[in-house]
């Protein structure tokens, strides 16, 4: 055996021992009231109880804590912390979180100017990796003033012989070097492939991670999205590069150890092998379509053009009075989704620009008039700069909105270069949205932003930008009451899960949150997420629950076979 390989084998020997005798995940009694110090029930007709009975996995009832025991003789399991109903993630993308987790960081959250970044990608070009090829993750100009555009020549340079492919945060560009163009086979000048369609044509040429290496990373994301709070996830698009990504996420989903539930939309090109069904531990809800891009690339189709100053058209290279047009027109995108709609997918758009919008709401509008079908309720994505008038559309068509406020924390700073006061104003218009009577959600877009619901909803009750400190769209917070509403029911019934998730309510799964703090009156950056239950029992997000022996062993032998 070679000598490099004896670490991880003794590592691994190691990591199996301990799993052996320390994996048996913590258990609940079948049975059992569960109090705590709070509960929010997120249920606005009965707001706040004591207790909580628990039988096979569903809430029986709520009330009193004496009421409860005298009357069920069941175990009392008494918690520290606020309890809410488990947080939902309604649109997020775990495959693509998990093997960019294993690539190389390149983010603004790690390094602060360009120099740094440089240096990292050529320390990295000799480093062992899951795929042969070299890939970074997280390039944001919008985040470093002073990351420009990389040549091909600089990246030819860091790697002559290897492919390299560096993702921006957004995933909506990527840079490439010519060893990277050559093994994709694809014709390009420069560095640059912009939007999802140019780098999805790349990515998809790049040899997979093995199946082993890809559920074992998949696992552990899954395992973080337990530990920030979340029970259920909405996996807007089976994005990143494997071989059967709806087979992996419904092996997890289906598993009664799953740390969360996940409802999944497919993207085009799984349309043809997979239909919608399932269950309320998974399923497969509808589709997911593109209308336009990235804010922060200029692919939005905004109304009016990008603003012009030196930031957008010098830094961002953006050219003046750029109009970016709707990537599928409604007549396409009829064509596209009418029979899905016939058969009951619900249909999620990503939308951002205000000419996106209108197409997404007259497409949907089209296929309700030719198909009636009033249960079912599309689903628009992003919004950053929808009207209020679009919005009450929206809200008439049984169309639910949801908010990537996270723009607004991390880029906020940037927003009246891109857009001018004007729109930034307006920015992401949760508040007028929920007056509207639209369901509302918000969503973190992982992994465009970090995990991490309690900053989301922070944002979206103080839309604060971080960097400069400034009040973005003040007149658009909403209350920590609709804040944890946007992360529970409304996220439920954005999923169609609102009669068996997102509020503590008799006959509803047993899915909870518990938090050292009450969100609705504690500042979010001073309290975190304890644990979760789901379906009544304890949520194991510790390293074992993901590191499955047959998994371990799969991996170091796909280490060791290249």
């Amino acid at each position: 055996m070679k000598k490099r390989y004896l670490v991880p084998l003794v590592f691994v020997t190691c990591i199996t021992g301990l799993y052996l005798f320390y994996a048996e995940p913590p258990s609940l009694p079948e049975r059992y009231v569960l109090t705590a110090d709070e509960i929010v029930t997120v249920d606005r007709s009965n707001p706040a109880v004591e207790a909580i009975l628990v039988e096979n996995g569903v809430i029986r009832a709520v009330g009193a804590v004496d009421m409860l025991t005298q009357q069920s003789n069941a175990k009392l399991i008494e918690l520290d912390g606020t309890l809410t109903p488990g947080l939902i993630e309604p649109h997020t993308h775990p495959i693509a979180a998990a093997l960019l987790g294993a690539t190389v960081d390149i983010s603004g959250f790690k390094y602060s100017n360009r120099k740094d970044i440089m240096a990292a990608l050529k320390e990295a070009v000799d480093a062992s990796a899951i795929t042969p090829w070299l890939i970074a993750y997280g390039w944001d100009p919008v985040a470093l003033p002073d990351l420009t555009t990389p040549t091909r020549e600089e990246l030819d340079a860091i790697a002559p012989d290897r492919p390299l492919l560096i993702l921006t945060q957004m995933l909506h560009d990527a840079y490439v070097n010519t060893a990277a163009v050559e093994a994709a086979g694809i014709t390009l000048d420069g560095s640059l492939l912009h939007e999802t369609d140019a780098v999805e044509s790349v990515v998809a040429m790049i040899p997979p991670a093995s199946d082993a290496v890809s559920e074992l990373l998949v696992r552990r994301q899954y395992a973080r999205y337990a530990s920030a709070g979340f029970t259920t996830i909405g996996v807007a698009g089976a994005v990143g590069r494997h071989r059967d990504p709806i087979g992996l996420l419904r092996k997890l989903g289906v598993d009664d150890n799953s740390a969360v539930r996940s409802f999944v939309y497919l993207l085009p090109r799984h349309l043809d092998a997979h239909t919608i069904g399932g269950d309320h531990n998974f399923s497969i809800k509808g589709a997911k379509f593109w209308m336009d891009g990235s804010p922060f690339t200029g692919g939005a189709a905004t109304a009016e053009p990008y603003a012009e100053n030196t930031f957008v058209n010098d830094h961002l290279g953006l050219e003046a009075g750029l109009v970016q047009p709707v990537m599928q027109p409604a007549d396409i995108l009829i064509g596209r989704i009418e029979n899905l709609h016939r058969q009951g997918y619900q249909i999620a758009l990503h939308v951002q620009g205000e000419r996106a919008v209108d197409a997404a709401l007259d497409t949907i509008a089209f296929v309700q008039s030719a198909h009636p079908m009033p249960g079912l309720h599309h689903r628009l994505e992003h919004n950053a700069l929808i009207t209020k008038a679009q919005m009450e559309r929206a809200a008439g068509l049984g169309v639910t909105l949801g908010f990537f406020v996270d723009h607004i924390y991390y880029y906020g700073h940037v927003l009246p270069l891109l857009f001018g006061q004007e729109r930034t104003a307006r920015y992401m218009p949760v508040k007028s949205a929920l007056d509207m009577g639209a369901v509302v959600t918000l969503h973190g877009d992982h992994p465009a932003t970090p995990i991490n619901p309690l900053q989301t909803m922070q944002t979206a009750i103080k839309r604060t930008a971080r960097i400069t400190g400034d009040v973005i769209a003040p007149s658009q917070a909403i209350t920590p009451l609709q804040a944890l509403e946007t992360m529970t029911i409304n996220a439920a019934v954005q999923l169609g899960q609102q009669d068996v998730l997102g509020s503590i309510s008799v006959g509803k799964q047993a899915d909870f949150t518990l938090f050292s703090g009450n969100p609705l009156t504690s500042n979010h950056s001073d309290i975190r997420a304890l644990g979760t239950l789901k379906s009544g029992q304890p949520v194991d997000s510790r390293t074992v629950s993901w590191l499955k022996p047959g998994l371990v062993w799969g991996t170091l032998w796909s280490v060791m076979s290249q």
